[in-house]
């Protein structure tokens, strides 16, 4: 693993490297609430594949400066702006949960320089379609509704949320676990509870405002023109995943022009232990 910082159009943007150091490189996007920390489950299965995996923080979030103005579909000139800083022409990407809009940006906006996109438990559009909202995590709407409705309640609560997974990983972790779905369950239970919520801490290390504006962008509209989309997107998704629901796979599928997504089901797969099965999905990822 390699942490890393380099200068992008005169901001900071951290960044962590798995895998294989030399090999086809993988912008992987994280979550919300979530940063680069806590990606070491791609780095065996990147390094048997020849993979170099890249996971930046997004603007204001974990070591990243703050980006002003930032958008979703804006999203793909950041990554681009970075490649060419790195030296990358070329990349596939993968969003896990709420990174999925930003692979998705990179998608429609990155033109021939995306080989391939893979989504991992992939949050779909909410702000468009009647029932998008149905079967996500209270947690993430509740914070969705406070950023809208009451933002400076919101701040509060995330900077006591981070002092109390601070104070007692334990506790929070208990309390992330009861709206997880079993497989979930069973996954954070073979981890340490301080090493499972670091990604929290980081992600909040510069203060609320970051992890506020990835619930802004999420929630409003993406302005993606997904009809330029036409590399593949290869779509997995939890049956048991308690977060976002499969509906989110199948509604972006139907954005996407006709033949370019596939939509892989996986029974007693929850938003969590989808990772057990990054193997499975940098394959289908960086396979013709």
């Amino acid at each position: 693993m390699t942490d890393r910082r380099v200068t992008v159009d005169g901001r900071t943007v951290a960044l962590v490297e798995h895998g294989d150091p030399d090999g086809a490189p993988v912008f992987l996007f994280h979550g919300t609430p979530d940063s680069r920390v806590g990606k070491e489950f791609t780095d065996a299965p990147a390094r048997a594949r020849g993979l170099r995996v890249l996971c930046p923080d997004r603007g204001g979030i974990g070591a990243s400066d703050p980006l002003p103005g930032r958008t979703v579909a804006g999203y793909a000139g950041e990554i681009l702006a970075l490649a060419d800083v790195l030296g990358i022409d070329r990349f596939a990407t993968l969003g896990y949960s709420a990174g999925g809009p930003f692979a998705l940006s990179c998608a429609a906006g990155c033109g021939p320089r995306v080989t391939g996109t893979a989504l991992m438990a992939g949050a779909g559009p909410i702000d468009d379609r009647p029932g998008a909202r149905e079967g996500l995590a209270k947690s993430d709407l509740d914070a969705v509704r406070l950023v809208e409705e009451h933002p400076h309640r919101e701040a509060l609560l995330l900077r006591f949320q981070k002092w109390a997974t601070q104070a007692a990983p334990s506790s929070a972790v208990d309390q992330v676990s009861s709206e997880l779905s079993a497989p979930d369950r069973e996954f954070l239970a073979r981890r340490p509870p301080g090493e499972e919520m670091a990604f929290f801490v980081e992600a909040l290390r510069q203060g609320p405002a970051g992890v506020m504006d990835e619930y802004r962008l999420w929630a409003s509209a993406w302005h993606l023109d997904w009809s330029a989309v036409t590399t593949p997107v290869e779509i997995f998704q939890g049956e048991e995943d308690g977060m976002v629901p499969m509906h989110h796979a199948e509604d972006i599928a139907s954005r996407l022009p006709d033949g370019v997504a596939r939509i892989h089901r996986l029974p007693g797969v929850g938003h969590l232990s989808i990772q057990d099965h990054v193997a499975e999905i940098l394959d289908a990822l960086t396979t013709p």
